[in-house]
């Protein structure tokens, strides 16, 4: 075995045992805890910002003369005009998490003025401090004629003027500031999802044609060889046997790519089957042109949605997930003009919490880093989804290889099933899992019966879902 191999099975399995000590139920134990902030300023500009805390502002108030303050949200500013010394006082409420960073406070204040801050929890202080500046107004300027000069005598001290912002930064107590009562999250089900690929087609099929495979071209862009043959991805019998094995791997749904107008044909038969057998149905969207046509094509789900028992819903509204193409190209107003008015819940590929915030939930289409930087990223997200209460989702893949489509391309070699399993166990911070993929025949990241592998993965996925819900 090669020594990177070798070495990279080494960090998965000592992760896996690592994690493997974590019971699921301290893994999604819930740590946000409200704490209240005081800020009494005769500052021009004040910004606060924590260390070794995340934090969301539930509710803020604002005391002030001066209708010209401005306030954000992260880190927290108030911002007056310079050398404005009106008194103010802001008091928010807000849900902090722990981060491994040290606990600390950290100030930048303009120089006039006196600063005074106050952290409260459970009902006690947990940190008062107040800072204070001889200065009271801005230097001097200069006449715009030289006087004539004063007669000789001994010169009066010069009054210091402070100048440009100060930072202050002083550690936290968790014992002083972490002593309320953890928060409830909502609960949500847990869910075991897998991406499923439509895009095939035969001559001898729906499609009347191949699609995405044809097995008389010389490697035709498939890793891997499916046990039920070329299929094409309308036909019944095929969407009958994905169902069942699915279901016997433990696995609660699919999530069809959605691309173009074969997709409709697959969708509609998937729906149909997945009607009578309880099983799951949601879609992923692949591509949005602009926010209109991702609003549109949300109406057309929720519309849809209506004649399916099987779509997949929270709340009862029909769960949609979103590709990162989708989010980037769109952008942070893009996405939220094209999400708005639209009553479904939206899951993307996010990992910034102001793109998160928009969405119900987030997780990202495949993670192929080693295990301890995916745990990482579910650990960053989770932190967000907790302060908001969103879904947090995360995906596990048994192994990758491009290297039929893309050149160079890359392969993550699937380790007897070890690779999976170490995704599987950093998997536990999530709400949700998904399974990159059923079918994605051309990465070869596939868990659906093949050529190879037999049902190897049908079985591990029963273990290895059946282990995470516990």
């Amino acid at each position: 075995m090669p020594r990177v191999v070798e070495f990279r099975l080494t960090v998965r399995l000592l992760l896996l045992a690592l994690l493997a000590l974590l019971p699921p139920s301290l893994a999604r134990a819930q740590t946000v805890q409200p704490v209240t902030l005081e800020l009494h300023t005769t500052s021009d500009d004040v910004e606060i910002a924590f260390g070794g805390l995340d934090f969301r502002v539930v509710k803020s108030s604002v005391e002030s003369a001066n209708g010209a303050t401005q306030v954000t949200g992260r880190p927290l500013h108030v911002k007056k005009q310079p050398w404005d010394t009106t008194p103010l006082t802001l008091r928010a409420e807000l849900l902090v998490t722990p981060t491994d960073a040290p606990l600390a406070v950290k100030l930048t204040r303009g120089c006039p003025g006196e600063t005074r801050l106050v952290l409260k929890a459970a009902g006690r202080v947990a940190l008062d401090q107040t800072w204070r500046d001889d200065a009271t107004a801005p230097p001097a300027k200069p006449p715009r004629k030289a006087a004539k000069p004063a007669p000789a005598s001994k010169p009066a001290a010069a009054k210091p003027v402070e100048r440009g912002p100060k930072e202050y930064t002083l550690p936290l107590r968790a014992d002083k500031l972490l002593t309320a009562a953890p928060l409830p999250r909502k609960a949500f089900e847990p869910m075991v999802l897998a991406y499923h690929y439509g895009w095939y087609g035969r001559p001898d099929g729906l499609a009347k044609e191949w699609l995405h495979w044809n097995p008389k071209v010389a490697d035709h862009a498939s890793t891997n060889t499916p046990q039920l043959g070329w299929y094409d991805s309308a036909d019944p019998k095929i969407v009958r046997q994905q169902i069942a094995w699915a279901q016997e791997a433990g696995i609660d749904g699919f999530i069809l790519s959605w691309w173009t107008p074969w997709d409709r044909k697959v969708l509609a038969e998937l729906l149909k089957q997945a009607d009578a057998k309880r099983f799951a149905v949601s879609l992923y969207l692949e591509v949005a042109a602009s926010p209109q046509d991702l609003h549109k094509q949300l109406e057309e789900v929720a519309a849809l949605a209506k004649e399916h028992p099987s779509f997949l819903r929270v709340d009862g509204k029909p769960v949609v997930f979103l590709y990162g193409r989708i989010l980037y190209a769109l952008g942070h107003d893009g996405l939220r003009e094209g999400l708005r008015d639209t009553n479904v819940f939206t899951i993307g590929d996010a990992l910034e919490p102001k793109t998160f915030s928009l969405l119900d939930g987030a997780g990202w289409y495949m993670a192929l880093d080693v295990p301890d930087q995916q745990r990482e990223q579910l650990v960053n997200l989770q932190r967000t989804a907790r302060l908001n209460d969103k879904l947090l989702v995360a995906s596990v893949a048994p192994g990758y290889d491009d290297t039929h489509i893309r050149s160079p391309g890359r392969v993550d070699q699937r380790l007897g099933g070890q690779f999976y399993e170490s995704m599987w166990a950093a998997a536990k911070l999530a709400d949700w899992v998904v399974i990159t993929s059923w079918n994605e025949w051309h990465e070869g990241s596939d868990i659906e019966p093949s050529a190879e592998y037999g049902k190897q993965y049908i079985d591990l996925t029963r273990k290895l879902a059946d282990r995470w819900r516990k």
